[in-house]
């Protein structure tokens, strides 16, 4: 039983000896899940949505999951004023200067969207 606890330990320092490389660059927006009503992924009890970690620094947003997205930001109105494709290997997209004030921000994987706010 030591000896497992041990290598256990092991593994965790090591772990997070690599995770101390991963910096986070701006400020983490925060994505709400927004479940259809019929939702082909909809998680049972064990199985939560995996929400993007999307962060923003002035206008540049940053992808740290490496799958497709299509991002859309919208004013208050809903009206579309910027939408992108994002592909798996693109980790950053720059949004338009001219977009000032705040906005609702659109996040779509597959057939999940989530949902957030954000001020430029």
């Amino acid at each position: 039983m030591k000896k497992l606890f041990f290598i256990l330990s092991l593994m965790l320092v090591s772990f997070n000896a690599f995770a101390g490389d991963v910096q986070i660059v701006g400020d983490n927006l925060t994505l709400t899940y927004v479940a259809p009503e019929t939702d082909p992924f909809k998680p049972n009890g064990r199985d939560p949505v995996n929400i993007p970690t999307v962060t923003i620094d002035g206008y540049t947003l940053y992808f740290w999951d490496a799958t497709d997205f299509t991002i859309s930001i919208m004013d208050d109105d809903e009206q579309v004023v910027y939408t992108t494709f994002v592909p798996a290997n693109q980790t950053s997209v720059v949004l338009p200067t001219t977009l000032s004030g705040t906005y609702t921000i659109e996040v779509i994987r597959d057939s999940q969207t989530f949902v957030g706010v954000i001020v430029l």
